[in-house]
């Protein structure tokens, strides 16, 4: 069952044509972020259109296009997603909202949601399904699903056989394994528009970049590739050509950061559009680089954590022989903890959700203020995702068991479900949420100021 949650629709539901020669000058100057979202309800208004053979929506209710009371209506509430975002200039809320049944005997595992196209996996005794938000779904029988992302709306993912461990990789449920089959896979990104992903060969026997599709980098392939990452119209990643050879950072097809390389790269990330990584020489130093220089070396210690904060560098830095870790941010030290499991940026001191020296419970703190429960989270306690909406924090909690609960850093309770799978920001003032409720999987976006959820958004 799925179930668009509706509004009444606006007397005059276009005050800017959208469908006019003028469109492509307005959509430029609106937040990169709605122009796919806004593409996409434009597009859904032609293709109507085409098919009762009329070029501009306002044509649909004249005799010769045929269109049904439903397509009307349909249409009409395409137009005014689109005027809310000219006016808004954000994506209508709930917009997307929807419900699927899961078939009996199947569980859900994950789910990942962009640009208002959502995707979510079940499994039973033998097979995997990939789910649409409409709950058209396919069939992997014999598979285990390793990754899964979104690019240009279609699903991308990666599984491996139950049976022989080969790994495969499927675009919008085609499989386009390269062709000689893959022992390994892992890494799959997206890069500009494409997906990119790191296999070994059973023709090679070694490891790959494939870049939609076509290996990118040595066409001999790499010993061992231990990291791989886009950064901006590049791909950093982590090889060593033989075995026994010290490992190098490469930006594309150059070398960066030590020439003679590293016995080890522990961690790598994008800043700002820059490459950072944690690496250990053959001395035993731990050292911070960024955009191919150091940052901080260090001989007594080991670093972890890296972070982009604001466009700033973050890491924890713990001394050997200690039991406590340090937070770091543009070489800016925040408190220490004897465990730092997330941490989050908001604009002025960084949002820790760790545990602090005495402490025997998690404990979620932003300076010296503790936010949430002011004795803490206890150990048996599960916290799951934990996002910023503006000034207001947002985490999920299960304790001992179920229900996941959904509640606020000041206390408001928005809901409960069987599984949290997905939850991401929406805008200053809401989020959406992708749950196992009842049997079904669910989307849900809330509003700060009106929860918990009603199942329809206020106007």
């Amino acid at each position: 069952m799925n179930t668009h949650h509706e509004y009444t629709p606006s007397p005059n539901p276009t005050s800017f044509d959208a469908f006019a020669s003028e469109y492509t000058k307005v959509r430029d100057g609106l937040p990169e972020q709605v122009r796919k979202p806004l593409d996409t309800f434009r597009e859904e208004v032609m293709e109507i259109c085409r098919a009762h053979g009329v070029d501009h929506p306002s044509k649909l209710v004249t005799p010769k296009a045929h269109a049904s009371a439903e397509t009307l209506k349909h249409v009409s509430d395409l137009l005014d997603d689109i005027l809310s975002i000219f006016e808004t200039k954000e994506v209508p809320l709930g917009h997307k909202d929807w419900e699927v049944e899961i078939p009996e005997g199947q569980y859900a595992r994950t789910a990942i949601e962009k640009d208002g196209k959502a995707f979510f996996s079940t499994r039973s005794t033998e097979s995997f399904f990939i789910f649409d938000s409409s709950g058209a779904f396919k069939e992997y029988p014999g598979l285990s699903l390793e990754e899964f992302i979104i690019v240009n709306q279609q699903p991308i993912y990666h599984f491996e056989g139950n049976d022989d461990s080969l790994h495969h990789i499927f675009v919008n449920g085609k499989e386009v394994t390269p062709e000689s089959g893959c022992q390994d896979m892992n890494f799959l990104s997206e890069m500009n528009g494409t997906f990119v992903y790191v296999a070994m060969t059973n023709d090679k026997l070694k490891d790959n970049i494939f870049l939609d599709g076509k290996v990118y980098g040595d066409p001999e392939g790499y010993h061992y590739i231990t990291h791989m990452i886009p950064v901006g119209n590049q791909i950093a990643f982590s090889a060593q050509k033989k075995e026994g050879e010290p490992f190098h950072v490469y930006l594309g097809d150059q070398i960066v950061g030590d020439p003679a390389g590293y016995k080890e790269i522990k961690e790598m990330i994008e800043v700002d559009g820059t490459l950072a990584f944690i690496g250990e020489n053959d001395f035993g130093c731990w050292l911070i680089s960024r955009d191919g220089a150091e940052q901080k070396y260090w001989r007594d210690g080991k670093f972890y954590g890296l972070q982009e904060m604001g466009g700033a560098l973050s890491w924890k830095e713990m001394t050997v022989g200690e039991e406590e870790s340090t937070l770091c941010i543009a070489g800016e030290t925040y408190g220490k903890y004897r465990v730092i499991e997330k941490v989050f940026y908001t604009g002025g001191d960084p949002l820790v959700l760790g545990i602090k020296k005495k402490e025997s419970c998690r404990t979620l703190t932003q300076g010296e203020r503790t936010i949430g429960k002011q004795e803490g989270y206890e150990v048996f306690e599960d916290i799951g995702d934990v996002i910023c909406v503006g000034d207001e924090v947002i985490f999920v909690t299960k304790e001992g068991g179920y229900p996941w609960i959904i509640e606020s850093s000041s206390g408001t309770h928005f809901g409960s479900y069987d599984h949290v799978l997905f939850m991401r920001v929406v805008g200053n003032k809401h989020f959406m949420i992708i749950a196992e409720e009842d049997g079904k999987v669910v989307q849900r976006t809330f509003d700060l100021d009106h929860p918990p959820y009603q199942g329809k958004l206020p106007n």
